[in-house]
C-alpha cells in the first residue's frame, strides 16, 4: 500500500482492502498468510495495530481493528475504524470486544476453560484491581500464565474496558486463598460494570 497525494493513511487503508476485499472474504483457505498481509498494511498506520476477522455470519464477516493492549495506539483505532467504507460483507469493529460464550485458552498443552477461572474485584484510586485464579501455580512459568491471563480479561471484558478501567491485575492459582469471596469468570462483565459506575459517581 502506498499513500497517494492528497489521501489519508487510513483512505488508503481502505482502499487497500477493498481492492483485496474478495480474497480476504474467503480467509479460511489461507488464513496465516492473509492475516499477515492485513498487519503488514495496519503496521503503516500505526506499529502496534493488528486485527482479528470473525467467521462468516449471516453472510458477514467483522473486521475487528485492535491496538494490541497498548494504550498509544486507541487513537489509530478510532481514527482508521471511522475512516471505514461502507462494505456489503463486513462490520468494521473498534478494539477487541467483550464475549460472552465459554472459551478454552492456553500454551501447549495447558488449557483452562473460561467457565472455571475464578475472580476478585477491588476498587483502587478510580480503576478495578483483578485477580484470577486459574491453574496450579506449578505448570506454568510467571510468563505464560501473565500471556494466558489477560487473553482471558481481554475476552471477558474487551480490549478497551480492559486498558481504560483496570488498574493492577494479578494472577494466581485457583485454590490460593482470598480476602474476598471469588466468582466464576462469567459474572465478571456484570460486576465490573457496577464498580467501575460505582467508582464514577
Amino acid at each position: 500500500m502506498s499513500v497517494s497525494p492528497g489521501k489519508s493513511r487510513e483512505t488508503s487503508f481502505w482502499d487497500w482492502f477493498q481492492r483485496n476485499e474478495a480474497e480476504l472474504f474467503r480467509i479460511d483457505s489461507n488464513q496465516e498468510s492473509l492475516i499477515r498481509l492485513v498487519v503488514r498494511e495496519l503496521h503503516r498506520i500505526h506499529p502496534s495495530l493488528t486485527c482479528e476477522i470473525s467467521s462468516v455470519h449471516e453472510g458477514k464477516r467483522q473486521f475487528i481493528i485492535s491496538a494490541d493492549g497498548k494504550r498509544d495506539a486507541f487513537p489509530a483505532v478510532v481514527q482508521l475504524a471511522d475512516a471505514a467504507p461502507s462494505l456489503n460483507r463486513w462490520e468494521v469493529i473498534k478494539f477487541r470486544p467483550r464475549r460472552s460464550e465459554p472459551c478454552l485458552i492456553g500454551i501447549g498443552n495447558a488449557q483452562f476453560s473460561s467457565s472455571e477461572v475464578q475472580f476478585t474485584l477491588e476498587p483502587e484510586e478510580g480503576k478495578v484491581g483483578v485477580t484470577l485464579y486459574f491453574g496450579d501455580g506449578k505448570s506454568l512459568d510467571e510468563q505464560a500464565i501473565g500471556h494466558i491471563g489477560f487473553l482471558l480479561l481481554d475476552y471477558t471484558l474487551g480490549e478497551y474496558d480492559v486498558e481504560t478501567f483496570v488498574g493492577s491485575v494479578q494472577f494466581k492459582p485457583l485454590d490460593a486463598a482470598g480476602k474476598k469471596d471469588k466468582h466464576f469468570l462469567p459474572e465478571l462483565p456484570r460486576r465490573f460494570d457496577a464498580l467501575v459506575k460505582s467508582l464514577a459517581n
